[in-house]
């Protein structure tokens, strides 16, 4: 089993159910709040990305407030290889760099 942080369309239960093609009663699904991290628009993307506030904050001329420089978004508990593997398709060619 898998855990993921869904921070755009996802967080929606109705959409993520779409997407893994099943109900979603396995699952555990809870409010989440990923500190020291922002949303920034990607290029050429309809999305937006998150990065470490630490190297974004090159672009911003004062300091941000809390609230700013965390993302909002579920953290999704229980998913099966299976839901993966779909979440992947979804999501198509992201490259994640922890």
């Amino acid at each position: 089993m898998a855990s993921a942080f869904f921070y755009g369309t996802l967080m929606h239960p109705t959409i993520l159910k779409r997407v893994i093609g099943n109900e979603g009663s396995h699952l555990q699904i809870c409010p989440a709040l990923l500190p020291d991290y922002t949303r920034h628009q990607i290029h050429g993307a309809d999305y937006p990305g998150i990065v470490p506030y630490s190297r974004s904050r090159g672009m911003f001329d004062h300091e941000l407030e809390f609230e700013a420089k965390s993302v909002r978004g579920c953290l999704v508990i229980g998913l099966t290889s299976e839901d993966m593997r779909l979440l992947d398709i979804f999501e198509g060619n992201v490259s994640v760099d922890p």
